[in-house]
């Protein structure tokens, strides 16, 4: 597989706020601690301490997780590694989405296996790539689906509560249909029994997602962390306490808007309390109204004291927001890095103060790899257009005009006509300007509105060349459309399953050999 890298500003397709961070933008520089490079890594391993309570409660965590999961030995390796003092993690976390759902998922877990091994080597000390499952995300919607090769395949059901405790009621109709959607792949057989042995009816949507990303990346050591555990949980009690009774989130937070809002929209919003309290079958968020503490579902009521002996004594019941929830990773992860999305990047960035203010070390923010797939013929048709990789990126409509008028067996250019026009009329405005200087204006407008006849002629000329050279530019809008499917990066529509039915999962070593976060491009990724 060849990879060529193209910038992120030149995609055109990732934020002000993203292509300033990678640029190291001095405006940006105070929202974060490390810089997202191996001096920022080393300087935040150097600094990070862990105490060692939290390491025996997130390895007893661990270990109670992979109960019932066939370990592989990487994974012992790294459960081992994880109980000495100085071993280090990095972390990328997802919502729990149907098959991993788009390619960006796996994308971030190589990411994150292959930076653990590169630290471990440059930093001489074990770090250990851990996925955080985001198992009490409630949006049902945004995970109940996946796409294989352009069909939508969803698991039909109702909303209800954190997502990872949902059972999996119908799962094997939908893998039906998705085995459907492959066809007869020369894997597809290893990929029916991967999704059959992993999501199982009588298992919840966290257990079945552990299952599978298992089975798949667990040969590259990966740790999978569900972190809606009591244990875990109560070593978060003293920040929810401090949450739900001084707002710390909102206050930090707001700071930072004010000063990011300069430059960049917020991308996500703090509210005056930024937890959720959890119920069966609900993830209702708690405010405070009228001097009481309440959830909006309206099943729970505290004043502050009973609001803080409840945290006290069942943590469990408690869940961090979008905002809240990277505290919670860094506090109960001996944790260095974090390898995330441009929106999640976004979020951090209005962080650095909420982690000042609760002595909570903030990691090192990298940006995912993100990628796209040209199969070597199409990278040469493309190339045949007359058309560079990096113009994939450009705008489809100008693409189009671009290669038909390049093709086209007549002109379509007007510009020596619109000099020889405009020198006409120059010649007429200086002879009327001579019989009345009032004649200006009206000659100015005939230039102005026979220009502008030529510019439609011109466009008449383009849209003729397109009908011309039409087979020329089905193959431009084929080749446009596997990258950007219904006008989206490939990454966040398309699912890796049918990558994995043709290739086998020999594919992730491939991508991982690719994939490097330390490097900030898109990759083009094209198949042999």
């Amino acid at each position: 597989m060849q990879r060529i890298p193209v910038p992120y500003p030149v995609t055109g397709r990732f934020s002000a706020l993203v292509n300033d961070y990678l640029s190291g933008d001095a405006g940006l520089r105070e929202h974060y601690v490390h810089t997202p490079d191996l001096k920022g890594l080393r300087t935040a391993a150097d600094q990070r301490r862990f105490t060692p309570e939290a390491r025996a409660t997130l390895i007893a965590s661990l270990r109670e997780q992979y109960q019932g999961l066939e370990v592989h030995e990487a994974v012992q390796a790294n459960l081992i590694s994880l109980e000495a003092d100085d071993t280090l993690t990095v972390t990328t976390g997802h919502q729990l989405c149907l098959f991993t759902g788009p390619l960006y998922v796996p994308f971030k877990l190589l990411n994150t296996i292959r930076l653990a091994r590169t630290l471990s080597v440059e930093l001489g000390r074990n770090v250990v790539p851990v996925f955080w499952m985001a198992t009490e995300d409630h949006d049902r919607e945004e995970i109940d689906h996946a796409w294989l090769g352009g069909h939508k395949v969803q698991w039909p059901g109702p909303a209800g509560g954190p997502v990872g405790r949902m059972p999996l009621a119908g799962i094997s109709a939908v893998i039906d249909e998705a085995m459907a959607a492959l066809g007869a792949g020369s894997e597809a057989s290893e990929v029916e029994r991967l999704l059959r042995s992993s999501y199982v009816p009588e298992r919840t949507l966290a257990e079945a997602t552990r299952h599978f990303v298992n089975a798949l990346f667990g040969r590259f050591g990966l740790l999978i962390l569900d972190a809606d555990a009591p244990a875990l949980k109560r070593l978060f009690v003293p920040v929810l306490q401090e949450e739900v009774l001084n707002q710390v989130t909102q206050r930090t937070v707001s700071y930072a808007d004010a000063k990011l809002a300069e430059r960049y929209p917020p991308q996500a919003h703090a509210r005056e309390i930024n937890v959720f309290h959890l119920s069966p079958g609900q993830r209702s968020r708690i405010v405070l109204e009228d001097g009481r503490y309440r959830s909006k579902d309206g099943k729970a009521s505290w004043s502050a004291e009973e609001l803080v002996i409840d945290i006290q004594l069942r943590p469990q019941d408690f869940s961090p927001n979008v905002m809240l929830r990277p505290v919670y990773q860094e506090h109960v992860l001996p944790n260095i890095a974090y390898i995330g999305g441009g929106g999640e990047l976004a979020y951090w960035m209005q962080l650095r103060w909420l982690f000042q203010g609760l002595q909570v070390p903030m990691p090192v923010l990298l940006l995912r790899t993100s990628a796209a797939f040209l199969t070597s013929k199409q990278l040469r048709q493309w190339q045949e257009l007359g058309l560079s990789v990096p113009e994939l990126f450009a705008p489809l409509d100008a693409l189009r005009s671009r290669v038909a008028v390049g093709a086209s067996t007549f002109a379509t250019e007007v510009e020596q006509e619109r000099s020889q026009l405009n020198a006409l009329y120059d010649a007429l405005l200086a002879k009327a300007e001579q019989a009345d200087t009032t004649l200006h204006g009206a000659v100015e407008a005939r230039r102005k509105k026979a220009l502008q006849g030529l510019d439609h002629l011109e466009q008449r000329l383009v849209r003729s060349a397109k009908r011309q050279q039409g087979t020329l530019l089905e193959r431009l809008d084929r080749i446009h459309g596997t990258v950007f499917p219904s006008g989206g990066l490939q990454e966040r529509k398309e699912n890796m399953l049918p990558y994995v039915a043709a290739y086998g999962t020999g594919i992730l070593d491939t991508w991982l050999a690719e994939l490097d976060p330390l490097d900030p491009q898109f990759s083009v990724l094209v198949e042999d």
